[in-house]
This record gives C-alpha cells, structure tokens and sequence, in this order.
C-alpha cells in the first residue's frame, strides 16, 4: 500500500497561485510563506485596566505609596499626557503607555479616591505592558507555504492587516461514477437499482480536501459509454471514478482508461480497495492528469479515497501530502485480518480511564456504510498481522486528523 501511495503521490504538483480577499480564504492553503509588515502590537500598550506610572516610584520604602492622578487613557486614545515623577495615569486594556510611564499596576493592586492613587506594594519596569512586537516584528513570517487557513490563521493574518492572500487555487476534480444501476436520492428505485451515494460522498470529500467538485453524469456499464464520459472530462486536475475496475464482466474502467492513456497500477494489497487503478491522460498542454479508479463498494471507495485521493489533493494544494500519524488504541474486539492484505478496520474511539480504546463501529463488509458514518478513525493493521485480539494495541488515524 505505500509503494502505491508513493506511486499516486508522484503524479502530483501543486497547482497555481491565485490571489484571495482575507473574509474568503477560510479553508485555502498558502501558496507561500506569509510575513508581517507591521509590529504587533504597533506600540507598546497595558495589559490590564489600572494606572501606569514609573515603577521607581513604587520602590520607596513604607507600607506603598501615593501618586497624583494626571488623567485617563481608554484604548485608542491619540493624545498621551506625559507622566512625571509621583504621577500616575489611569488606563484601560489596550490603550498605549504614555511617555514617562513604564509599567501598570492593575486596580485590584490599588487604592484610588478619584485625585490620588494608593499603590500598595512596589512594581517592577515592564508589570503588566505589552511591549511592541510582543507577537510579531516587521519581516516576521506568520505562516509557512502550505498552511490550511483556519479561525486563528485568518485572525493572525487580520492582525497585521493584510486584506488579500496568495492561495493555490482550489483543484478541480472530475468525479465520475459508473453502473447502470446508479440512480439520484429522491428518485423512485426501479427493480436492481440503487442509490448513487459514491458521488455524493466523493463529492463532498473533494470540497472537505479544498478541492473543486465537478461530479459528472454516471457512466453506463458499456465501453462505449465509458469511451464518451472520457472524451467529455472537464479540464481537471485530478479524475476520480467509482466502479468498474474489478473483474466482472462488465468491470470496463481498466481497460478504457489503458486505451486512452497510461495505467501506472492496478490492484492493491489492502482491504477493503484492493481494485484500485491508476492511470494518466494527457493534456493539450503535455501535463498528465492522474487518474484514480477507485472501487465500487462505497466504504471501498471512501477509504481509498482517504488514503490516496485526499493525500492528493494535499499534494495538489502544496501541503505535506502524507497519511498523519497515527495514535495507539488498546482493542476491545478481535480484529481477524486473515488473508495477507493491509486491513483498515472501521472503529469507534472511547477514553477509558485516560487511555484510547478501540472498537469496530459494526460489521466491515466493504459494500456497508453505516459502520463507516458511526466511526472515529480507521485501525491499521499489517499484512502480516492475522488478529489483533482484545487487549493489544493497534495503530488508529482517527478521521478528525485526516481532514487536517
């Protein structure tokens, strides 16, 4: 399975930079490192509501000292009084350290009677004020290449002003499904038809990746229409299709795509997925779209889209584009992998008594996926490994760190 995934991955580049207002780069990725052009906090400032003052007039011996009050500074104040020997200012959070001062004694370290302050213990230079540059200095970089931007990214790229971004843009993916038996949520199923949920799944897995979703009409089981589904592909960075790359007798995919273009693989030792193509077509412009013909069963499909489609994108993105590493889980139930292939087991996750537990979230039967929405993350476990029995540890790459 890695030498596939590594096989996969090489078909990869990151795509173009495009520029993103700040308010629409939620979930975009850096195309470059990002760095400040200001201080932040452009000046020095209080850290807490009190009275800035200079600390060596705190030092005098005695049981504290009395101070005259000089005025009051609120947050965004623009003319400063000067603060002298035995003067002090009153001041709120945020608001710049007038000159002179160079520390703050919070209120709760004070008595105060409107024209006087009674500092009750000496302070030192620098209590309570936010020097400039606290968080960040001019030519400081806030973000490496590769960062998904989230809440906080976007919040620390806001804090230095900046208003737009060099992103990737967003990679378009073709998602195609095949079977005659396919049809749409809301239609009426017909006799031996079923419900299409590989395209709503894949497409919903493409935007979760930061890719662009463009899902296609299913293909019919037939060569023929196979042949017209490629010829009408969008231009696209990566082509996704579902079914049809077994070897039943209307299994196509293969066979298609080898006429068409180039197959870099096709079957992995992992379960479920082990009929999983690889392909490339070209474009006019001599690129080479991969292609990734992955299986029918829909938590087939799912979880080879995890382990090589959304790896990917993340390489298309220009983010690291490994599997993340995995925790360690005790097992609750036996695990029977029998069979010599790479087994990724679908589990639920539980804190029991400060350590990871494991448990299959219901029956693992590759066409189910009921046990696959139920479940945290997937448990690994080798080829070479026959069962995991209750009570030993297995490697778990829960769901939540996956889609990072």
């Amino acid at each position: 399975m890695d030498e596939a995934q590594a096989r996969v991955l090489a078909l990869g580049s990151p795509v173009e930079a495009e520029d993103c207002v700040l308010r629409e780069a939620l979930g975009r990725v850096t195309a470059g490192p990002v760095h400040s052009r200001i201080a932040v906090p452009p000046f020095a400032n209080s850290a807490m509501d009190g009275f800035a003052l200079r600390a060596a007039d705190t030092t005098a011996p005695g049981p504290g000292v009395s101070l005259r009050t000089i005025g009051y500074i609120p947050a965004g104040a623009q003319s400063l009084p000067a603060v002298g020997a035995g003067e002090a200012v009153r001041i709120m959070t945020g608001a710049p350290l007038p000159p002179g001062a160079d520390a703050v004694v919070p209120f709760e370290e004070t008595d105060s009677d409107g024209d006087t302050v009674h500092v009750r213990a000496g302070i030192t230079v620098g209590s309570c004020v936010r020097p400039a540059g606290l968080d960040v200095n001019p030519g400081d970089q806030i973000l490496p290449e590769g960062t998904r931007l989230g809440a906080a990214q976007l919040a620390a790229c806001a804090s230095v002003g900046l208003a737009t971004l060099s992103v990737r843009r967003r990679p378009a993916v073709a998602i195609l499904t095949t079977g005659d038996e396919l049809v749409d949520p809301g239609a009426a199923l017909g006799p031996g038809q079923i419900y299409n949920s590989n395209a709503y799944g894949l497409e919903a897995a493409v935007q979760e990746s930061g890719g662009t979703p463009l899902r296609l009409s299913p293909a019919r089981d037939s060569p023929e229409a196979l042949r017209d589904a490629i010829k009408g592909l969008p231009d696209a960075d990566l082509i996704l299709t579902s079914g049809g790359v077994s070897v039943g007798d209307f299994d196509y995919v293969k066979a298609v795509f080898a006429s068409a273009g180039e197959v870099g693989f096709w079957r992995v030792r992992m379960r479920p997925g082990k009929p999983l193509l690889l392909a490339s077509l070209a474009r006019p412009d001599g690129q080479r779209v991969p292609v990734l013909g992955l299986p029918g069963n829909p938590t087939s499909t799912m979880v080879t889209f995890e382990v090589f489609g959304r790896p990917l994108i993340r390489r298309l993105l220009g983010q690291q584009p490994e599997v993340p590493k995995p925790l360690t889980a005790r097992c609750v139930d036996r695990l029977d992998n029998r069979g010599g292939r790479e087994t990724f087991f679908r589990v639920v996750l539980d804190d029991e008594e400060g350590l990871l537990s494991a448990r299959l979230s219901g029956g693992q039967d590759s066409s189910m996926l009921v046990p696959l929405a139920r479940a945290d993350g997937l448990a690994r476990v080798s080829a070479e490994v026959e069962t995991v029995a209750p009570g030993e540890t297995v490697l778990v790459y829960p769901f939540s760190r996956w889609s990072r």
